[in-house]
């Protein structure tokens, strides 16, 4: 999962209707809001052209005032990489606060009466659509963090002795991470315990490995070595299928997958690049058009069709789009916010798929 996207706000807002074009827009660019009149007050807003069902608008506002009903004077809203789940907690300023602040997840954002509260912890991460990494750091300790299936919440799984920016979880909850002397270790999260248990597998694969990502929903697993190296490891027996020059970036540490076979990566010298790796195991780098014009990907759509994008203009300032993909079709409308009147700054943070 791609690391944290976290914006800040209170929650309020309207949509406005737009071309009658397509009643079938499922999926939803949101982002904060803010009016230069109004300093410091961030407010929540949702792609409204092309126009939305009513059912679409509903489910939104409910969202919106279900956050808005936890009352944190600055919230920071997360989404799945899927579209369907959000997560709220307060924004994060240094250490975490104490008490902590707590964080609330509703698993389908348009059930806004359905959410799991987590009273002793203050920030959340989506490593997959159905897992959730949340911790409590506050000053001088004691630290804690723990993985949670949203589909079974009293469970927690603790990865003492390993590096947790680098725990990676398919949706059916097979993990992989990097223990802390660098050596990899694959298992299945079992929730059917009180306290999950974690028991690992060490993989006999020798030498650096700088980053990581599971692909086909498991069946592959991606592994950035130094060079840079992608190689892509069956993980039936972790046999060597295929390789590519390249790396997962932006750092070390983090990933940013596009669906369940592809993933946001880099080239030696080239720019961003979409690296897919087919049923076989064979991994190929395409660019999408974003790309070619040297802009950077920051959110892909749940369904693959567009893409929040930034760049740095001759003025060092940053500017955002949002873009078609390459699984984009000619029919489809790129969603847009309504006229943004001067002074007022949207900042996306992700998407939600709506769907009735």
């Amino acid at each position: 999962m791609t690391l944290s996207k976290c914006a800040f706000g209170i929650i309020i807002g309207t949509l406005a209707a737009a071309s009658p074009a397509a009643f079938a827009q499922s999926e939803v660019m949101v982002g904060w809001r803010t009016a230069a009149s109004v300093p410091g007050v961030f407010t929540l807003v949702w792609s409204d052209i092309p126009m939305l069902k009513p059912a679409a608008i509903e489910d939104l506002q409910e969202i919106r005032d279900a956050i808005a009903k936890l009352g944190i004077d600055l919230p920071a809203v997360i989404v799945s990489d899927n579209g369907r789940s959000v997560a709220c907690t307060c924004a994060k300023r240094g250490d975490d606060p104490t008490p902590p602040a707590g964080v609330t997840v509703w698993p389908d954002w348009k059930d806004a009466d359905s959410s799991i509260g987590f009273a002793d912890v203050s920030q959340v991460r989506f490593i997959s659509n159905n897992h959730v990494l949340l911790s409590q750091h506050p000053t001088g300790g004691p630290y804690s963090s723990y993985i949670v299936d949203l589909r079974q919440p009293t469970t927690r799984f603790r990865f003492t002795g390993y590096q947790l920016e680098t725990v990676r979880v398919t949706d059916a909850g097979k993990w992989a991470a990097l223990a802390g002397d660098g050596t990899l270790n694959v298992g299945q999260l079992d929730p059917s315990g009180k306290e999950g248990t974690i028991t690992a597998n060490a993989v006999p694969i020798a030498g650096e490995i700088r980053n990581l990502i599971w692909r086909k929903d498991g069946r592959f697993l991606l592994l950035e070595r130094t060079g840079p190296l992608i190689e892509v490891r069956h993980a039936k027996d972790w046999s060597l299928v295929s390789s590519i020059p390249g790396g997962l970036g932006p750092d070390e540490r983090s990933v940013s997958p596009a669906g369940r076979d592809s993933c946001l990566g880099y080239q030696p010298g080239a720019s961003e690049c979409v690296f897919t790796v087919s049923t076989s195991g064979e991994i190929t780098a395409q660019q999408w058009p974003h790309q070619i014009a040297a802009e950077t990907g920051v959110f892909v759509s749940p369904l693959r069709k567009f893409v929040t994008t930034q760049r740095r203009d001759m003025n060092g300032l940053v500017t955002r789009e949002c873009r078609k993909t390459a699984e984009a079709t000619s029919i489809d409308v790129t969603p847009t916010w309504s006229a943004v009147p001067q002074g007022t700054k949207i900042q996306e943070f992700g998407w939600l798929l709506w769907e009735p």
